[in-house]
C-alpha cells in the first residue's frame, strides 16, 4: 500500500559520498574485506510514521521492522521464533500467555526494556482514542474492552509480574493472538506515555526519530530520499555485523543502473521485465523469489448505491481479464485470486470450492442487464432505467507501474461492457488520505496485506467499517454482512486449524460470490542482490528477519 522518488541522474559521486559506501555486485573489496554499509531500496518513500502501531504503509513497516523489536519474529520458515521474548508459555486451557524480557534488552537511548513497555504498548492498542488498525489484537483481553470504553483505568488482564516478566490473560481463546500480539513492536513507554494517543499521528518529531530496542538506530530521515541507520553497539540479539544500512528511494526504471552504479545491494525488482531481471542475474547479481504477503485488488465503495448490485459486481469479474494481467503485467510471476485470503495460506479453499470467474465478455454484459444497466442509446456507455451513465471514477497510486498498468487494462476491459471508467492518478498518501481516511472514491486499487494468522476482522468484519469523514477504518469498501461476522468470531474462538480452515472456507464463499472487491492476482515477491551479500533470508512475512547478521565481504 505505497510517493516522492529522487532521479539517478545527479552526479553518482554525489550519491554515494551521501548515502555512506555504497557498494554492489561490481565494487571490488580485498579478501575477507566487510563492507561496512548495505543499501536496501525501495521504489515506493516511506511516510515517515514510524510508529508501528498508527503506520499502515509497508516502507514505513520495513524501517520498523530494523529499528523496533516484537515478542516473537517470524524466522525465514515462516515460523514464531522467540525474539525481545526470551520464552513464552501457553497456559493449558489457551487463555492466558505470559512472556519472559530478555534480560539485555535497551532501547537506543540506554534505558532497559521491560514488561511495563509491553504492557503499555498492548494497553495503548486498547485506548478508546487509538487511530491505528489493531485494537482487534488486544481486543479479547480481559478487561480490554471495559477499558476501550472508558470505564476502567487499567486493563484487568494484562499482568506484569516482575521486571521482566508479563501475563496476558483472554477472556476466552483467542486464535491468533500467539502470532499477533507475538509480532506487535514494541513501544518505549518512557517516550510515547509523555504523549496522549489520540495525539501520536501529530508528533511528527517523534514519529521521523523513533527510539527501538532492534538492530539499528535510525540516524536520518530525508522525506522522499533515503533513511540512514546504524548499528546498535548493545543489541540483545547479538552483534550486528554491519555498522550501517540505508533505505534509498529510486525510481523502479532506474534500478539497473543503480546496480551498475554501486550504489545499492537490495532491490524490489517486482516492477522490472522479466527481460531485465534476468539480464541482472546474467551478470552475476542473486535472485530471489517467495510469496507475497499481499494480493493486487479493485475495490468498490459500497456505500454508492450504483455498486450495491452484486450482480454489477460480478460483471465486473468476468469482464476484467485477470489471465491477462497475469501473463502481461507481471509476464506470469505470480497467481490469479478468487477470495481475500492469501493463495499460500493453510487457510486458502480448494480452488473447486470457488467461482474462478473467468473472462466472459458477454456474461458480463448479461449481468449487467440483469443489474439494470443497458446501452440504448447506441453511445457504447450503458444506462439505468434513469438515463444515468455508469461512469465510474478508479483511484490508483502513481509511481508503481504494476498498478497504473492493471488499472489501464482494467479501464478498457469496462469499456468493452460499456462502463466509463477514468483513472484518477495520485501519489499514495493521498490515495490513503482520501480512500482510507474519506471514504471519497467509487472504485480504488490498492495491495491487501495479510498477516501470518489468516483472521481477516481486522479487513472484514462490520467494525472495520468507518463511514466518519477523517476517521480511518480498514474494511475500507464498507462491506456490512452479519453472517461472515459469525464465522469470523467463531474462526478466532478455536486454535485447532482444520476447524478453523473449514470455517475460513465458508468465508471465503461468500466472498467469492458477494466481490465486494474485484480480486485480481497475487505478485511473487522478487529480489536481485549482491552476490556477496550474506546472511540475507528474506521471507513472505519477514523480510529483515536476521538482519543484524547481514554482511557484504
Amino acid at each position: 500500500m505505497k510517493g516522492k522518488i529522487i532521479s539517478l541522474f545527479l552526479s553518482t559521486t554525489l550519491l554515494c559520498t551521501s548515502l555512506t559506501g555504497c557498494s554492489s555486485k561490481g565494487v571490488e573489496n580485498n579478501e575477507g574485506e566487510v563492507k561496512d554499509t548495505i543499501v536496501y531500496s525501495m521504489n515506493t518513500a516511506p511516510q515517515g510514521i514510524f510508529n508501528p502501531l498508527i503506520s499502515n504503509i509497508a516502507n514505513d513497516h520495513y524501517v520498523e521492522s530494523v529499528v523496533y523489536a516484537s515478542l516473537m519474529t517470524v524466522n525465514d520458515q515462516g515460523e514464531l521464533e522467540t525474539y525481545l521474548a526470551d520464552e513464552y508459555k501457553v497456559s493449558d486451557d489457551q487463555k492466558t500467555i505470559t512472556y519472559k524480557i530478555n534480560e539485555d534488552a535497551k532501547w537506543h537511548d540506554g534505558e532497559d526494556v521491560t514488561a511495563e513497555d509491553v504492557a503499555f504498548t498492548f494497553t495503548s492498542m486498547a485506548s478508546g482514542d487509538y487511530t491505528g488498525g489493531y485494537y482487534g489484537d488486544v481486543q479479547n483481553i480481559k478487561g480490554a474492552e471495559a477499558y476501550h470504553d472508558g470505564k476502567v483505568d487499567e486493563i484487568e488482564g494484562i499482568k506484569v509480574i516482575d521486571e521482566n516478566t508479563i501475563e496476558i490473560e483472554f477472556n476466552k481463546v483467542h486464535a491468533p493472538a500467539v502470532t499477533n500480539l507475538g509480532t506487535v513492536q514494541i513501544l518505549p513507554e518512557h517516550i510515547w506515555s509523555e504523549v496522549a494517543v489520540g495525539e501520536w499521528t501529530n508528533k511528527t518529531d517523534l514519529l521521523n526519530n523513533p527510539i527501538g530496542c532492534g538492530p539499528y538506530k535510525l540516524t536520518e530521515y530525508k522525506s522522499g530520499s533515503h533513511v540512514k541507520f546504524e548499528a546498535t553497539s548493545d543489541f540483545f540479539g547479538g552483534e550486528v555485523k554491519t555498522k550501517n544500512l540505508v533505505f534509498k528511494v529510486i525510481n523502479a526504471d532506474t534500478t539497473q543502473a543503480e546496480f551498475k552504479n554501486a550504489s545499492i545491494d537490495i532491490a524490489n525488482v517486482e516492477a522490472l521485465s522479466k527481460v531485465d531481471v534476468d539480464a541482472l542475474v546474467e551478470e552475476g547479481y542473486k535472485k530471489i523469489a517467495f510469496d507475497n504477503y499481499m494480493f493486487t485488488y479493485m475495490g468498490f465503495n459500497l456505500r454508492k448505491e450504483e455498486l450495491q448490485d452484486v450482480k454489477l459486481r460480478q460483471a465486473f469479474m468476468h469482464a476484467i481479464n485477470r489471465q491477462a494481467i497475469v501473463e502481461n503485467v507481471v509476464e506470469g510471476r505470480g497467481k490469479i485470486v478468487n477470495a481475500p485470503i492469501l493463495p499460500s495460506s493453510w487457510a486458502y479453499p480448494e480452488e473447486s470450492e470457488l467461482d474462478e470467474y473467468e473472462y466472459d465478455v458477454e456474461k458480463a454484459k448479461d449481468l449487467l442487464k440483469e443489474a439494470g444497466w443497458e446501452d440504448k442509446d447506441g453511445d457504447g456507455i450503458v444506462e439505468n432505467s434513469n438515463g444515468e451513465k455508469l461512469e465510474l471514477s478508479l483511484v490508483c497510486q502513481t509511481g508503481h507501474p504494476v498498478r497504473e498498468k492493471t488499472a489501464v487494462v482494467i479501464q478498457e476491459n469496462l469499456k468493452a461492457i460499456g462502463v466509463n471508467i477514468e483513472i484518477d492518478s495520485m501519489e499514495f498518501s493521498s490515495v490513503m488520505d482520501q480512500v482510507v481516511a474519506n471514504h471519497e472514491f467509487d472504485l480504488y486499487m490498492m495491495g491487501n496485506t495479510l498477516s501470518l494468522d489468516p483472521d481477516p476482522k481486522s479487513m472484514w468484519h462490520s467494525d472495520a467499517i468507518s463511514n466518519e469523514k477523517g476517521v480511518v477504518g480498514y474494511n475500507i469498501v464498507a462491506y456490512d454482512n452479519k453472517e461472515t461476522d459469525s464465522l469470523i468470531e467463531e474462526g478466532n474462538a478455536t486454535l485447532d486449524q482444520k476447524e478453523r480452515k473449514e470455517i475460513y472456507t465458508k468465508f471465503a464463499k461468500i466472498l467469492n460470490e458477494d466481490v465486494p472487491e474485484a480480486y485480481l492476482f497475487c505478485q511473487d515477491i522478487e529480489r536481485v542482490y549482491n552476490s556477496k551479500l550474506e546472511g540475507y533470508k528474506p521471507s513472505t512475512f519477514n523480510e529483515f528477519y536476521n538482519v543484524h547478521n547481514w554482511v557484504i565481504k
